[in-house]
């Protein structure tokens, strides 16, 4: 079912104490961008008849003639910054700006004192002509909202440009949908004999886009119809880089700053989780359940190094995407399509920056620094989604030297180390691999790999540090294996406390029935030296989530009829945070390497103490 904004007006937004308020059509609105339009002179185009436009030549050009495109501006300059969403429009009960009718194009006026543009430049885009290519205004046919057009000796009367239906409506998207074809076909035609650069590519896309964009303007006029108005094209230009080259209908919902997790159940308002502990609801982003399975799948089959299958058959999609985006998608054993969104906005992080944010305080992060660099085995435990293991485990990795050969190894990036190579830069970043067809007589699907096959190919690599992103399932086996290597690796498990790890872990191992509980239990006191458990408080009144570490443990091998020990090293305070409790067994080590154990004396730790 299609829903138009009226339909969310009165969605309640929810605070963190639940709390709601009403959403108003004059909430969250913002004032027309690109209203200013390139200047008009009335003198008549010099481009020849069939011609490229002016200014739209250059990539393409250079395609044809065998040479590389110099590439334009950036695609934040086709878009000028005022479209972007800004902290401000969610700061209090809005939807989406874009979709307000207040950000409606003006009416066309006169080419010597108006805002229309009837086919002209795309405001912000550079290199555009000022007039209308192959056409020439004449003030003098006519005034206010009517101008005329001289083509061919002949002088037509046109209409007002027109918005239709509103910006970013059904309607616009599905024009969206129609245009990418056209654009997406002129692309793949121009990159037949020419290998470009991920840059070179979405520049020549951006000026196909507009070119195509331009054509439709051009063959509405003459077809009689109204042509679009300037702010008009801006937004379809901008839907269309996005559908190609970004995140389609959810690129908007992920540049909102403060956003954390994005919520999608087919054809209901979209929730947003912001940072703040705020719940925002804005429109859908699929008009059926259909539009919103032919968008995943087409997400999941744009990598072609590591496409996702999402089918009937296979009705579960995990894809990580560009941004440090995370997806999870079900679809077909649910009534709707489910979708969830996480995302990492914290993406340069280390020790420091997490006692800053109270993750840790001074004695945990000399203590984790020191238990890095002297290669000890941690694992990073939290309560389910959202309690900061991965960010802990980033910023555990950079404590590492920035030339140590490390190697990570996940079902879909997460870490993403191999992003900063100022501070890793000996990276070889592994992910796996769904295969496809039926099973073959190992057990697998062709081309499958997995993080078995993965953990062993890496030590081909002259790696020093094998890092296992998230264990869930089979991913255990891999982590004993990386573990065994005794240089230190480093990985993440879902649990409800430190100690509950070593079960868990341990009910992982044997589901697989080739290993027993003893070896299980023998390969955690083995591998592991410390379990590292984060705890969140959520704000009951602003709903804003607190991380922070309250647990540490030794693990060491047991004594008869117990196989693993525990110790806690650091353990919850009064307030839940950890504070120091026992002395490590491998002390020493972290001498070595620059711990202060005088640190552990402070034994209601130092949290809230900044320097």
């Amino acid at each position: 079912m299609t829903r138009r904004r009226e339909d969310l007006e009165g969605l309640p937004i929810f605070g963190g104490d639940g709390s709601r308020q009403r959403r108003t059509p004059e909430s969250g609105r913002r004032p027309p961008a690109g209203s200013a339009k390139p200047g008009n002179d009335g003198a008549p185009s010099s481009r020849p008849a069939g011609s490229p436009p002016a200014g739209l030549s250059g990539a393409v050009g250079a395609v044809a003639a065998g040479r590389r495109p110099t590439p334009p501006a950036r695609p934040a300059d086709v878009y000028p910054g005022d479209r972007r969403p800004t902290a401000g429009p969610w700061s209090g009960a809005t939807i989406r700006p874009e979709s307000s009718p207040s950000a409606q194009p003006p009416e066309a006026q006169s080419p010597n004192g108006g805002s229309g543009d009837h086919g002209g430049p795309l405001p912000g885009s550079p290199g555009r002509p000022d007039t209308v290519p192959g056409r020439e205004f004449s003030a003098a046919a006519g005034g206010g909202g009517a101008e005329a057009w001289v083509a061919g000796g002949r002088q037509v009367r046109t209409l007002e440009a027109s918005n239709p239906g509103g910006v970013r409506d059904s309607e616009f998207w599905r024009q969206v949908n129609s245009l990418r074809g056209e654009v997406s076909s002129r692309l793949t035609n121009a990159l037949a004999a020419r290998e470009l650069d991920e840059e070179e590519r979405e520049a020549l896309g951006q000026e196909l886009i507009q070119q195509v964009v331009r054509d439709h303007n051009d063959a509405m006029l003459s077809g009689g119809q109204r042509p679009w108005t300037a702010e008009y094209q801006v937004e379809i230009t901008r839907a269309l880089f996005d559908a190609l080259f970004r995140l389609g209908r959810l690129q908007p919902l992920i540049d909102t700053p403060d956003v954390e997790n994005i919520e999608i159940t087919g054809t209901q308002p979209v929730l947003m989780l912001m940072g703040d502990g705020r719940r925002v609801y804005t429109e859908p982003i699929a008009d059926s359940d259909g539009e919103l399975i032919d968008f995943l799948q087409f997400l999941a089959a744009r990598d072609p190094a590591n496409e996702r299958s999402f089918t009937r058959a296979n009705p579960f999609l995990n894809l990580d995407l560009p941004g440090r985006v995370r997806l999870a998608a079900v679809g077909w054993v649910v009534p709707s399509p489910r979708v969830t969104i996480r995302l990492q906005r914290l993406q340069s992080v280390d020790l420091g920056v997490l006692r800053a944010t109270g993750t840790v305080d001074a004695v945990l992060e000399g203590f984790l620094t020191a238990a890095v660099r002297a290669r000890k085995s941690i694992v990073v435990s939290g309560q389910g989604q959202g309690s900061g293991k991965t960010t802990l485990l980033r910023a555990l990795c950079a404590s590492l030297s920035p030339w140590e050969s490390v190697a990570t190894i996940e079902t879909d990036y997460e870490l993403y180390l191999h992003l900063e190579p100022e501070k890793h830069r000996r990276v070889v970043a592994l992910r796996t691999r769904e295969g496809s067809g039926e099973m073959n007589t190992a057990g697998r699907r062709v081309g499958e790999i997995d993080t078995n096959i993965n953990v062993y190919e890496s030590l081909r690599h002259n790696i020093s540090r094998v890092i296992v992103g998230e264990v869930r399932g089979p991913e255990i086996v891999s982590m004993f294996q990386a573990m065994q290597m005794g240089n230190g690796s480093l990985s993440t498990v879902h649990a409800d406390g430190a100690r509950d790890v070593v079960e868990r872990l341990v009910g992982m191992a044997v589901q697989d029935s080739t290993l027993s509980e003893t070896y299980a239990y023998r390969q955690v006191a083995q591998s592991i030296d410390l379990i590292v458990f984060l705890r969140v408080d959520i704000d009951p009144t602003t709903g804003l989530r607190t991380r922070y570490v309250s647990e540490v443990i030794e693990v060491t091998r047991g004594e008869a009829g117990n196989p693993v020990a525990v110790t806690d090293v650091f353990r919850p305070g009064p307030d839940g945070r950890a504070v120091p409790a026992h002395t490590p067994s491998f002390l020493g080590d972290l001498e070595a390497d620059g711990f202060d154990p005088n640190l552990l004396n402070f034994h209601e730790g130092l949290w809230g103490v900044t320097s």
